[in-house]
Parts: structure tokens; C-alpha cells; sequence
């Protein structure tokens, strides 16, 4: 009885009862967040030569990318003030964090914002379905998202007064600026003064990978998984023990929950694979859509360029519309209706099309045939560029296809069969549709 005693309130004090998974004991040094290695202020030291600590490692005219990024590149500070937004800007810090340290641990509160001037981070999410008696404590979870520079993090936590939900450890040497919740004005979401909308809110949850732990979706398995290996017993149910403190047979269902568990996660897999694929297919649609573009020579403030690509645009499918709108919400991960530089760099290199500065450039100054110097794609060119390109492979493949023999030549009768051939398909119409 004493050692059950004991046994109970050890288990009371070290599991959640809920969720039947290990509390995080912060007095631990294990589970402790890193300290920066180095930070710096963004306020000017020296008002005569109006000189700050960040000058040490930040150029004029890198800190002058980073401010803009941070006034029209962070959704979050957007919408501020001028005042509001330079006052956040004076009680910011540059902070620095060296390879593998855990800036953020999943179930811990959340007081910072950070946005990564240089380096890089990864996500990472701990799930139900990790044995608490087995698991190592330092396992971070598994690698869901992956941030460069210009991306920012912590901001789930600040919305919603909950404890964090994923864990973000520093991959390389990582300097970020820094903002605590007391100094966001309260107009700001991140206060958590002010509600967000559902679809920041989704947003937010995709980027911290909360379906991977989500009760609610996957409450049967979640059970099944966290309680599997202590059906006879555990100090987590220290009641007493079928089979073993009673003479009732235990059935055996191993079989039945190792099936289910199997089931779930390949579909889980296999969605997750699926989806992968397909934003692939979307993203090397539109690197092949640059690559076109990039060979074009607009002439610049000709009309009459913009007006082609108007009435291209105008012949795009339903389907090709949505498909395109979804597209460009992939690569405008700012969210601020603006493909920038480093926004299409990363489309580029996820699909494996590494390309300079000028190149990225070249690609987006030609977005736009009525102005020369464009530095970034709104949604409108983006569209013509897309209806464009796709249109011109479009009959470059029609035409290689019915040319078999490379001659460079397709007569009047095989593109009169093949599009008579398609047109049969939906119409009853049998014209000859070259002679019309």
C-alpha cells in the first residue's frame, strides 16, 4: 500500500491526466529554451553619429532591407503606425544563437516573437504517439517545417495564450530580431489583445503542424497509441490490474489496435506524400513559366504588350484560374499580395533551379511589360505571365507532337484530324474546323 501510495503521487505530479504524456519539468536543464550567445540593441547608441550595436555586424544597406521587410514584409506589422512601429523597432534586439540550440521548446510559454535576419531553423513537433516511458527527453519531435532568413516564428503562442506547439531549434549560427509581447502595441494580433481571423489562424496551425497532434482527428488512435503497451498495468493506472489482480481473462486485441494504427498512419503518410507532390507539380509549373519569361524581350511601355497578355488571361479556364490563384498564394508566403526576390529564390531552389540575383531579377522585372525596373510580381502580372507561358507551350507541345518526324512542317490534314479527333469528344459537330 505505501509503495502504491507513492507510485500515485509521483504519477500525479509527472503525467497529465488528460493526455497521459509526461508534464514538462521546466526546473530541468534539459527542457530549458537556449539563451542568445549575443545581443544586441537596435536603439542609437550614439546620437551624434547616430550609430547602434547592430552596425557591428549589419550593413547600411542590409539593415535598410531588413527595416522595409519588417514594416511591409511581416503581416503582423503591417498595419501599424509609423510611431508604433518605430517605437517596437527602438526596444527590439538582435539576437544571436549558435548551432542546435532550442530557441523555442514545445509546451512552454511563450513571451517572444522573432523574425531571422540570417541562418536557419527547424520545427519540429513532438506527437501522441510517442511512448512517454521510452522516448528520450531531449527528442524534439519530428522535423515538420523548416525557416530561412526573413521568415519569423513564436507567434502561435502570443495569439493564443497557449503553450507552444512545436519545438525550434537553430540549425546553424541564427541572428534574429527579437520582440517580447509587453512591447507590441495592442492593435497588433500578437499582443494577444486582438482576435485573428480564422484564416490567419489556419495558416498558423498548418505552419506548426497541430493536425499532428490534434485529439479531436485522431482521438481513437491517440488512445490506442499512448495506452497500447500498458494494458497490463502501468504506473500510470495504478488501479487494479485486469488479469493480474483479477482472474478475468484478458482479450487479446494487439492484433486489432497494431492493424489500426497501421492503417492510420500510412493514410497519414500517404496524404502527407500526396500533398507534397502535388504543391512540386505547382511550383515546377511556375519555375517553367519564369524560364519563358526570362527568354522574352518585352518592349517596355508598349501597350500593347500588356493588352496580349489581357486577352490571354481572359481565355484561361475556371480551372486554370484557381489553379493559378492557388499558386501564387504558395509562393507569396508573406501573404502581402507580392512575389519578392527571396520568395521566388525559394520557389526556384525547392524544385531544384538554382539561379543568380540577376536572373531572379531579370525574371521579375519582365513581369510587367509597361514599366522597366519592376522589382517585384503582383498577383495581375503573375496571372499574365502564367496565361502566357502556358499558352505558348501549350501549342509548342501541340505542335511537336503531331510534327513526329522533326521536319518542322505539320500539314493542314493531321492538326485538321487531331482537333476535329478532341472536338468529337464533347460536340456532335462534324466540320471541318479549318475550313470554318
Amino acid at each position: 500500500p505505501m509503495l502504491k501510495r507513492k507510485l500515485t503521487d509521483t504519477i500525479n505530479a509527472k503525467v497529465d491526466p488528460v493526455s497521459l504524456t509526461l508534464k514538462l519539468d521546466c526546473a530541468d536543464e534539459r527542457n530549458k529554451e537556449a539563451e542568445p550567445c549575443r545581443t544586441r540593441t537596435l536603439t542609437v547608441l550614439d546620437e551624434a553619429n547616430a550609430t547602434n550595436e547592430i552596425d557591428e555586424v549589419i550593413s547600411d544597406q542590409r539593415k535598410e532591407e531588413n527595416l522595409r521587410y519588417l514594416r511591409t514584409g511581416v503581416p503582423y506589422f503591417k498595419d501599424f503606425e509609423d510611431d508604433d512601429f518605430y517605437d517596437l523597432m527602438d526596444k527590439a534586439k538582435l539576437v544571436t544563437f549558435e548551432q542546435g540550440d532550442v530557441i523555442m521548446r514545445q509546451g512552454m510559454e511563450g513571451t517572444m516573437f522573432y523574425v531571422i535576419e540570417t541562418g536557419e531553423v527547424e520545427i519540429t513537433v513532438r506527437t501522441a504517439f510517442e511512448d512517454p516511458l521510452t522516448t528520450p527527453s531531449d527528442y524534439l519531435g519530428a522535423v515538420i517545417n523548416i525557416l530561412g532568413p526573413h521568415n519569423y516564428f513564436g507567434e502561435r503562442a502570443l495569439i493564443t495564450h497557449e503553450p507552444r506547439a512545436a519545438s525550434v531549434r537553430a540549425t546553424q549560427k541564427t541572428r534574429c530580431f527579437a520582440f517580447e509581447v509587453n512591447d507590441i502595441p495592442s492593435s497588433s494580433v500578437l499582443s494577444g489583445k486582438k482576435e485573428a481571423t480564422m484564416e490567419r489562424m489556419q495558416e498558423i496551425n498548418n505552419k506548426y503542424g497541430t493536425d499532428v497532434y490534434d485529439i479531436d482527428l485522431i482521438e481513437s488512435q491517440f488512445k490506442s497509441a499512448n495506452t497500447a503497451n500498458q494494458q497490463r498495468g502501468s504506473v500510470n493506472s495504478p488501479g487494479a490490474i485486469v488479469g493480474v489482480d483479477t482472474d478475468d481473462i484478458i482479450p487479446d486485441q494487439s492484433s486489432s489496435t497494431t492493424m489500426e494504427l497501421d492503417d492510420v498512419s500510412g493514410a497519414q503518410a500517404n496524404e502527407r506524400v500526396i500533398s507534397l507532390l502535388v504543391r512540386f507539380k505547382q511550383i515546377r509549373r511556375a519555375a517553367r513559366c519564369f524560364e519563358y519569361i526570362m527568354k522574352t524581350k518585352p518592349k517596355f511601355g508598349d501597350v500593347g504588350e500588356a493588352r496580349r497578355r489581357a486577352l490571354l488571361v481572359s481565355k484561361l479556364t475556371k480551372y486554370q484560374r484557381s489553379e493559378f490563384t492557388d499558386l501564387f498564394k504558395l509562393i507569396d508566403q508573406s501573404k502581402d499580395g507580392f512575389i519578392s526576390l527571396l520568395e521566388l529564390r525559394r520557389a526556384m531552389e525547392s524544385v531544384g533551379q538554382n539561379r543568380s540575383d540577376d536572373e531572379l531579377l531579370e525574371m521579375i522585372n519582365n513581369s510587367n511589360p509597361e514599366v522597366d525596373g519592376n522589382t517585384e510580381i503582383n498577383f495581375s502580372e503573375f496571372m499574365g505571365m502564367m496565361a502566357e507561358a502556358e499558352f505558348y507551350y501549350l501549342f509548342i507541345e501541340t505542335f511537336e507532337a503531331l510534327d513526329s518526324n522533326k521536319s518542322g512542317f505539320v500539314s493542314a490534314g493531321a492538326l485538321n484530324s487531331v482537333l476535329c479527333g478532341v472536338r468529337d469528344l464533347v460536340s456532335d459537330d462534324r466540320m471541318s474546323i479549318i475550313d470554318t
